[in-house]
């Protein structure tokens, strides 16, 4: 009677190739969840620069969007510290742009040129702190003295230059700073208004920033520009680098291991020219 079975020899050859075959499948296993890893991380970091790239390009290029003047600026200027709509830091860190980003109400009644007040459908999103800067129509802009029920009263001497009519949009006058900093223990880019809540991350993993200005007589600055020529910003260069959220050891070149990413895009300032 005839046995068929595996010799002891056989079932180790056996035992062997199946496991060169199982090392196989899970190294290739590891090497696409690695590679799926990385291009995620990669799409992430793509993401986050082009947001916080894309929202300063948005907001730098509204800047003095109102026609902001010395009445509205007053003695100390805007928060007590703001005197342009553009405002490097000296150490070349943040900027802070200045304008009517936020539609808040309408006119409810006609403004003649000469008024010292003017009547609003609502006047919530104003005050006399923070809140306290207000732009009709993207044309006059003022700082609120006091407000009764639906009415913005101006200060003493501060009158309307021109005639606005019942329904034109009205506009709350932010000033907005970019800078880096942590938020979470991660370095951001972050978003202040200064009314009082703080600087906002609005991109993570943002490693770099840098600002350089030009004016209009072609003088071009990097970081900062002196007190006395800000009001000659015409165009703003922004570049910005990011990075991935964690390195990558089998990155070569002999770096951290971090993968990065930076952005530049030049931003003309269309809404200083009428000021």
């Amino acid at each position: 009677m005839n046995q068929k079975g595996l010799t002891l020899i056989e079932l180790l050859i056996v035992l062997v190739l199946s496991s060169l075959l199982i090392a196989g499948i899970y190294r290739t296993f590891i090497h696409q969840q690695h590679t799926y890893t990385v291009q995620e991380q990669v799409v992430d970091m793509q993401q986050n620069v082009r947001i916080a790239i894309n929202q300063m390009v948005r907001e730098i290029r509204m800047a003095g969007y109102g026609r902001q003047d010395a009445v509205f600026w007053g003695v100390n200027g805007m928060h007590g510290k703001y005197k342009n709509v553009i405002t490097p830091t000296d150490d070349g860190q943040s900027i802070t742009v200045v304008g009517g980003y936020q539609e808040a109400t309408s006119l409810k009644a006609n403004a003649g040129s000469g008024s010292t007040s003017i009547l609003l459908n609502d006047t919530s999103s104003f005050d006399i702190s923070g809140k306290a800067y207000i732009c009709i129509n993207g044309t006059e802009t003022f700082r609120i003295q006091s407000i009764v029920g639906d009415q913005i009263n101006f200060f003493p001497g501060v009158t309307l230059k021109e005639n606005h009519f019942l329904g034109e949009p009205v506009f709350l006058v932010l000033a907005i700073t970019y800078s880096i900093g942590l938020s979470e223990g991660k370095t951001c880019l972050l978003r202040d208004e200064n009314l009082g809540l703080g600087p906002q991350s609005v991109a993570e993993n943002i490693e770099f920033l840098q600002f350089t200005y030009t004016l209009d007589d072609g003088s071009v600055f990097v970081n900062t520009v002196p007190g006395n020529r800000r009001d000659e910003i015409r165009m703003v260069q922004v570049a910005i680098r990011a990075r991935t959220d964690r390195n990558d050891p089998e990155l070569g070149g002999g770096g951290d291991g971090f993968r990065r990413r930076t952005l530049t895009s030049n931003i003309q300032l269309r809404n200083l020219s009428f000021i």
